[in-house]
């Protein structure tokens, strides 16, 4: 079974090709697919670009050029949901569009000519990426330097399995927190491909699971250093994650 990979940052491609072997590069839409084997099994690593249509080219080109049989998403979100930290894990268990809004003509967030809202990611991949987060989460100061968990106050991350928003905006105000939280209280997250990767999986019935590191408070008092986050935690979790899901 092939299974495609993609990346939402290039630090995090470029820390998972390590663990590849038997790699090979070809290029569709302006973007580089690397092909080769994790563990022994087939994989096509991409770096997704931002946003849903960039995302949604991409996964497209892995299941029609590359044949893939199944999906895993790493990157970084946003939290909505207050309980969340930097550092934590949220998985997903459905992702929607939260700037979807067909509305007065069908319900806001859904998705036109389809009836659907939510897209749920495969129940056996979640359950297999909660096990592997909680046990990489378990040890993240053997993985990590104390120095970087302490810039970035990390000191007991969890890993989450929820709701998910994705959109083509930053979600940085409160009032724009707070908009989310009235109309889908039950999201954890938000970030920029998720929703969109899911519905072309859905739609061509491919199994899937999105895994987002938290790099910001839903709260946003705390105002981080983005590239030295990726760097220095996210694509570590990134790496730590693919390694041990595909075996």
């Amino acid at each position: 079974m092939k299974i495609g990979i993609m990346g939402a940052m290039p630090e995090e491609v470029e820390v998972i090709q390590e663990l590849m072997t038997d790699i090979s590069e070809t290029t569709y839409g302006g973007r580089v697919y690397i092909i080769g084997k994790i563990n022994t099994v087939e994989v096509v690593l991409v770096f997704s670009r931002w946003g849903k249509v960039a995302s949604a080219t991409t996964i497209t080109t892995l299941i029609n050029e590359f044949k893939i049989k199944q999906l895993i998403f790493v990157g970084v979100a946003g939290a909505v949901n207050p309980e969340l930290n930097i550092g934590d894990i949220v998985i997903s268990e459905k992702l929607y569009q939260h700037d979807m809004d067909p509305s007065p003509i069908l319900p806001k967030y859904e998705i036109p000519l389809t009836g659907v809202t939510f897209f749920y990611a495969d129940p056996v991949l979640v359950t297999e990426a909660k096990a592997v987060c909680e046990e990489i989460l378990a040890k993240v100061t053997t993985m990590i330097p104390f120095e970087s968990l302490t810039k970035f106050k990390i000191s007991k991350p969890k890993c989450y399995i929820g709701t998910i928003g994705s959109g083509d905006k930053f979600i940085t105000s409160s009032k724009q927190f707070a908009e989310i939280l009235i109309d889908k209280p039950e999201t954890m997250a938000v970030e920029m491909e998720g929703a969109a990767v899911a519905q072309v999986c859905h739609d061509y019935a491919i199994p899937f699971v999105i895994i987002r590191t938290i790099s910001d408070k839903a709260n946003h008092e705390a105002h981080i250093d983005f590239p030295a986050f990726i760097a220095e935690i996210a694509k570590h979790y990134s790496k730590y994650i693919v390694q041990h899901l595909i075996k």
